[in-house]
């Protein structure tokens, strides 16, 4: 017994001599020498001037007049190429552009603006005649028909001395610094714009903002120089702008991914989370005056049937389409416009309701449903699987939809030709030009402000009396009721089917810098500055 304990004692010894060799007494181990941690990049110096800015679009303009334009692919280039008295930033409110400052009367009637020294890209200054021409011709309705509604507010104009400009008003307008910061009232030069006409004013223009026109290649590209004599001190930063037209949201994203773009707009939502693991690119997502929606022309029978429209309403899966197309990154829309200052987030959203949408119909003047063509962007994917669910799911009402997938610039021509049925327009497409609802107001509710609701036909007088009661004060309380009103009519009587608001999603190059959306969707690329 002894002699085996004495055996085991040995080996056990053996064993653990053995152990020490090889890995040392605890004592005594060395640590592992940490991994030498990864050195920041360097922070790069900027802004660096210089460079071109290769930026992919989703659509190209229609026109470069601000007078006439009516899309936001047209909207986005113009406010690159000209100034407005008054600018939308980031800021709440409009902040001062070619006027550093402005008074405004006791009664709310007189506005006189104090003008900067500016320069058109030309050379020739921008004066005081230039700026009166430009507001006057906003203030005229047989010129901007269109948006008439935007300057009818406006009484006369005067020229005070070179550097002092005034607006007289015929009646308060709650959102009359709103309408000077959209697009139309750009200041243009008088003398160049009556030299080359309208027609070709609107393919080549000069303008006195951060950019100007180089070349237009409909279908191709638009070219855009920096102005040697903005008045931003130092901006632009970068030598020139390329927008390239791509539609397609595939061919767009491999675009940048290439590194043949800077930029590509409208990430399709499915490519946010792919696009992000590719370490050169990143995708910024903000929010922004945006939704999507599916449009009527109610002049149209059977939809100038109100049990249809809501039916059409209730039979769309918004839900489901929000996980399963847009992977979350939105919200559904309670509205028909865009949520904007005075959105009521109490007001109800349509849920699907299959029951409901068909004893609608069943009381309707079409209860075994009709057929009816869609026009969608053609490109699109999201757009296309949204149009393809509600064509499935509106069947189950008898209602036939023909998709018909067309470029942005052919839905435009053939909607405001009154003769289509219903249309739908993206995100991208849709979004205020304004902070305030005003401007929204007036193209969608107020059947008599020009754009006739948004060419829906919708003609509602108390929708009307609405959004000039609104315009018409002040007073933030009386303006903020009277939209919240319009929310709960408009939803109830639905010339549309409101689906999302949406967000901005724009892949980068990560060497892209100062790029930012501003909440009416455009850009100030001024701003933008490529790290070499």
């Amino acid at each position: 017994m002894k002699k085996s304990l004495k055996m085991c004692i040995s080996l056990a010894l053996m064993f653990l001599l053995m152990f020490v060799a090889l890995n040392g007494f605890a004592g005594s181990k060395k640590e592992e020498a940490p991994a030498p941690e990864e050195k920041p990049a360097a922070k790069v110096e900027g802004p660096v001037r210089g460079g071109t800015f290769h930026f992919a679009r989703d659509s190209e303009p229609a026109t470069l007049n601000p007078i006439g334009a009516n899309d936001n692919a047209s909207i986005f280039a113009l406010v690159q190429i000209f100034d407005t008295l008054v600018e939308s930033t980031h800021a709440p409110t409009p902040q001062p552009a070619i006027a550093e400052s402005w008074k405004v009367s006791d009664d709310g009637l007189t506005w006189t603006f104090k003008l900067r020294k500016a320069t058109f890209s030309n050379g020739d200054p921008v004066t005081a005649e230039d700026v009166k021409f430009s507001i006057d011709r906003f203030a005229n309705p047989d010129i901007n028909s269109f948006y008439a509604g935007f300057g009818a507010m406006i009484e006369r104009t005067e020229i005070v001395d070179a550097s002092t400009f005034r607006i007289y008003l015929n009646r308060v307008d709650g959102a009359f610094l709103d309408y000077l910061s959209t697009f139309i009232p750009s200041i243009i030069p008088k003398k160049i714009y009556e030299q080359m006409g309208d027609e070709a004013f609107s393919e080549k223009p000069i303008g006195s903002g951060p950019f100007m026109v180089n070349e237009w290649v409909r279908g191709e590209k638009l070219v855009l120089d920096r102005n040697p004599y903005y008045w931003k001190e130092g901006q632009p930063y970068v030598d020139r702008i390329v927008f390239y037209y791509v539609p397609d949201d595939n061919t767009r994203m491999l675009k940048v991914e290439s590194g043949e773009a800077h930029i590509a707009t409208e990430v399709p939502y499915g490519q946010i989370e792919r696009l992000n693991a590719i370490k050169s690119v990143n995708v910024q997502i903000e929010d922004v005056m945006a939704w999507d929606a599916i449009w009527f022309n109610i002049r149209k029978p059977p939809l100038d049937d109100k049990n249809i429209r809501q039916a059409l309403n209730y039979a769309t899966p918004k839900e489901a389409m929000l996980k399963t197309l847009m992977h979350g990154a939105g919200e559904i829309a309670n509205h028909v416009i865009a949520k904007v200052k005075y959105w009521d987030p109490s007001v109800s959203a349509y849920p699907y309701d299959m029951a409901k949408a068909k004893e609608l119909m069943a009381k309707s003047k079409a209860p075994n449903g009709f057929s009816m063509p869609m026009l969608i962007v053609a490109g699109d994917s999201v757009e296309r699987q949204q149009a393809e669910i509600v064509q499935a799911e509106w069947a189950k009402l008898g209602v036939k939809i023909t998709i018909e997938a067309v470029d942005v610039g052919t839905i435009w021509d053939r909607w405001l030709s009154s003769e289509e049925m219903c249309f739908t327009l993206p995100g991208n497409a849709l979004s205020s030009d304004a902070l305030s609802d005003d401007n929204l107001g007036l193209v969608f509710f107020d059947f008599t402000a020009g754009a006739e609701s948004f060419w829906t036909g919708w003609n509602n007088s108390r929708a009307i009396e609405l959004v000039q009661k609104a315009g018409k004060t002040l007073d933030e309380n009386v303006r903020r009721q009277t939209y919240h009103e319009v929310q709960r009519l408009v939803m109830e009587d639905a010339p549309a089917v409101p689906l999302f608001f949406t967000k901005a999603r724009t892949a980068l190059r990560d060497n892209v810098h100062g790029f930012s959306t501003l909440p009416v969707k455009w850009w100030n690329l001024e701003d933008v500055w490529i790290e070499k």
